[in-house]
């Protein structure tokens, strides 16, 4: 940030040759003092003030043929705006002005680099400025209060500004706006003080607000990673479900061609019309009971099956070797009919597998089944609304929570900022209208 010039005089006192020395320690001076200049020690100073103070004194004597009122002035402090490339000889460039312009005597000047304060983020913001202290009645023991007018001090902004080079400060006057109360450094610290105190507690604020959001971030995942588990599991569920369905349907083309197979070589069907309404039953089954007991259901009908091809394959066997006259059966399977027989029946034994228990299909137990599997799939869908109600709520609350903050945060940062302020700067508002008041002749 560029600083910009600014030179404040006010009446001082004695005290203030040991502030600008470093003589003595003093509460604003929080950083390193290797950087400070002072021209002289604050009993030099001292000394060099008293005597030059005779000397005007009895000047004004002489020319106005009365005492020096006690209430001139007659030491007066001048604050100016540094940057940190300024030095000891930019500053002398400002004395030698005041000293013309005045025609008076500067009795002390020094350069301040320790005085600032840290902010939020701990960095150092350093107050770069100077003081210097000068006599208040000129050379031929005139009260230089006299020549401070508003004409005067805004042309003195106007060159100390160039004398720096720095850019001008605001030019209230010009600018026709209302000139804030000036803190003193003392009212300043406390005023940054109480700032840097606010700034912290709102950050600490936010840091809170930010840790909660990330828990709720962190619970909107888990839920939603819990959701995604859900879906997963029912999509399994529901491929699985499909995959008996297509191996129901399989079994069933299989054991048609069978009974196909068997018609065109003038045999009984195989399979009759109770097996398939078996397999219907529990194709029907899949949308009530669960799948390990279809898929078991389903095995043990296979494993019938097989068992029923295996003792059909040897009748047919043993019957054809009697109407041959053949013992072994290894003769018997060279006829056509017969390898048919046993082709048909390879291929079975590849395609099925196991099955089938009738006991499986009390009606008692499946209607017991049914209604678990029922209360277990309604609890499911209960579940998953309830996660996905639960992280719409939590969304809400999360854009709730931050507006709430932002709303609260400008609120309160503009109310009890200005509330302090205020309150200071109306306490050195009186001080400075009853200094002001005592300014005389």
């Amino acid at each position: 940030m560029i600083r910009k010039s600014s030179i404040h005089i006010e009446k001082a006192n004695i005290g203030e040759f040991y502030h600008n020395s470093r003589e003595k320690d003093t509460n604003n001076s929080i950083f390193s003092k290797d950087d400070n200049y002072c021209s002289l020690k604050a009993n030099e100073a001292m000394e060099l003030y008293f005597n030059e103070l005779k000397k005007r004194t009895e000047l004004y004597q002489r020319r106005t043929g009365k005492k020096l009122h006690k209430k001139t002035i007659t030491l007066f402090s001048a604050v100016i705006n540094l940057n940190e490339k300024h030095t000891k000889e930019d500053l002398e460039k400002i004395v030698r002005f005041i000293e013309k312009r005045y025609n008076t005597k500067v009795i002390q000047f020094a350069i301040h680099k320790d005085e600032g304060h840290i902010d939020e983020n701990g960095n150092k913001i350093i107050n770069y400025h100077a003081h210097i202290l000068f006599i208040g009645i000129d050379n031929e023991g005139v009260s230089v209060r006299r020549k401070m007018d508003k004409k005067d001090l805004i042309t003195l902004q106007d060159e100390v500004a160039k004398l720096l080079n720095m850019p001008r400060g605001v030019n209230y006057t010009q600018e026709k706006k209302k000139r804030p109360k000036r803190l003193d450094t003392y009212e300043y610290k406390r005023a940054m003080k109480i700032k840097n105190d606010e700034v912290l507690k709102l950050k600490k604020e936010l840091e809170k607000e930010k840790n909660l959001r990330k828990q709720t971030e962190e619970k909107n995942r888990k839920l939603k990673k819990d959701l995604l588990l859900k879906d997963a599991e029912i999509r399994k569920l529901e491929l699985t479900k499909k995959g008996l369905e297509k191996r129901i349907q399989k079994l069933r083309n299989q054991m048609k061609d069978y009974n196909k197979l068997q018609e065109a070589n003038e045999q009984y069907k195989l399979f009759t019309k109770d097996d398939y309404q078996t397999l219907s039953q529990i194709k029907k089954l899949l949308k009530v009971s669960t799948l390990k007991d279809i898929n078991h259901m389903l095995n043990e009908f296979e494993n019938s099956i097989k068992e029923r091809i295996r003792k059909r394959q040897l009748e047919l066997i043993e019957k054809h070797s009697t109407e041959t006259g053949l013992i072994k059966k290894e003769k018997v399977i060279k006829t056509d009919k017969a390898k048919k027989i046993i082709k048909s029946t390879t291929s079975t034994k590849k395609d099925y597998g196991k099955e089938f228990i009738e006991a499986v299909f009390r009606v008692k137990q499946l209607q017991k089944e049914l209604k678990q599997e029922k209360e277990k799939n309604q609890i499911l869908k209960t579940k998953i609304k309830d996660l996905e109600n639960e992280n719409v709520k939590l969304k809400i609350e999360r854009d709730y929570t931050e507006m709430e903050y932002e709303f609260n945060k400008e609120n309160k940062a503009e109310k009890n900022g200005k509330n302090e302020i205020n309150k200071t700067l109306t306490h050195t508002s009186k001080k400075r209208i009853k200094s002001s008041k005592n300014i005389g002749d």
